[in-house]
């Protein structure tokens, strides 16, 4: 299961990422993280991933402003915003 840390003010889309099997928690929590997600600037990054089990790849960064959840998703997944060459 993908652990993704989510900006504290985006509550339907963590209903939406639960529902999708993502195991969703704050910015404060503790442990190996896949993804950031967020909308804006936001200072609360310097504590992520910060102690204790860290991702050998690192965390991706999205920012949701425009995307759709299924966009969100692919990024996820991926681990990329999408084709260069599309």
């Amino acid at each position: 299961m993908k652990r993704i840390a989510l900006q504290e003010n985006l509550q339907e889309l963590k209903t939406s990422l639960e529902t999708r099997g993502y195991e969703v928690v704050g910015f404060d929590d503790n442990g190996h993280i896949d993804a950031i997600i967020y909308t804006d600037d936001y200072i609360g990054f310097r504590n992520i991933n910060d102690e204790g089990e860290t991702n050998d790849f690192g965390a991706i960064l999205i920012n949701a402003n425009g995307k759709t959840l299924e966009e969100i998703q692919y990024i996820i997944e991926n681990r990329r915003y999408g084709s260069l060459f599309t």
